[in-house]
């Protein structure tokens, strides 16, 4: 069991990943200065706008923006259960 929930906090930070390579790319391509160097900071920094933009320019909330957010989550949710089980195991 602990293996499996491992295997959800992996897929969970690569899609995260993704997520936040395709809001970097959104945002230089609205002219936004984007340094991919710290990318896990700058999607941060940069969320609200790119929320913003997407909603403005097709009407609503691109799909990035929710599974950013989700997967965000889902990482510190399959986090938790990963140490539990580990912790469980344990004892």
């Amino acid at each position: 069991m602990t293996l499996y929930m491992f295997y959800g906090f992996i897929a969970a930070g690569i899609l995260n990943f993704v997520c936040s390579i395709l809001i970097l790319q959104a945002m230089a391509r609205a002219g936004i200065k984007v340094s991919f160097f710290e990318i896990r900071w700058q999607v941060h920094k940069h969320l609200k706008q790119y929320r913003k933009i997407s909603l403005d320019s097709t009407g609503k909330v691109a799909w990035p923006y929710y599974a950013y957010q989700s997967s965000l989550a889902g990482i510190i949710g399959f986090a938790i259960l990963t140490l539990v089980s580990l912790g469980d195991r344990l004892n």
